[in-house]
């Protein structure tokens, strides 16, 4: 071995020992805690409503949204946590490997989405539900909670932020599968609240 060789062998050593071993390994418990929970909450359910629950989505919608943030098919939202500093999904993604994903998504797959309790109108949310089972249903089972559709959970997230991507989905601000547009073009504003009021009310 060359002494060039040893050098570069001993200074990774270095480096590496100053990392944290889980991290080193992929450790999605880890990864989570250090990259996630300060908007995520470790859990994967958040405690802001402009953040979404991350927690039981299945782990192929989690790469599916975290490879789209990272390649720039995605904008992330400005967001500073409480005594943080202002971050985005974009940049977190691109610090991120693939196996730093993976190790991310199945973690988070195995975490129990737990619904928040909100005020809905019950009208508009009854008129939701009808809309959800002729519109959506097929792609989002179970009123929106199967995970196993491998797209987001809708049932029992924070409204404020199922508003908001509607909003960006009427506004062409997030791109959908040719399917999902062909739908939620058909579907007035009022269908759309109406919508949003009833995945609010699944708890």
């Amino acid at each position: 071995m060359s002494k060039l060789t040893l050098g570069y062998c001993l200074l990774s050593t270095i480096l590496l020992g100053s990392l944290p071993m889980a991290l080193i390994a992929g450790d999605g418990a880890a990864l989570a805690k250090d990259k996630c929970a300060e908007c995520h909450n470790e859990d994967g359910n958040s405690s802001d409503e402009k953040v979404p629950n991350i927690a039981g989505f299945s782990a192929v919608a989690i790469v599916d949204t975290m490879n789209a943030y990272k390649e720039g098919d995605r904008e992330g939202d400005k967001y500073t946590p409480e005594d943080g500093e202002e971050t985005d999904m974009g940049k977190i993604a691109k610090d991120l490997s693939d196996s730093d994903i993976e190790a991310l998504a199945d973690y988070y797959a195995g975490q129990e989405f737990k619904a928040h309790e909100q005020t809905v109108d019950a009208k508009l949310a009854k008129k939701g539900a009808k809309l959800h089972d002729k519109k959506c249903e097929k792609c989002h089972s179970d009123g929106g909670s199967n995970a196993d559709d491998d797209a987001a959970i809708l049932a029992g997230q924070w409204m404020a932020y199922t508003k908001k991507e509607f909003s960006k989905f009427s506004s062409g601000e997030r791109s959908m599968p040719k399917k999902m547009k062909k739908k939620f073009k058909k579907l007035s504003d009022d269908d759309k609240a109406a919508l949003i009021q009833y995945y609010a009310g699944q708890n």
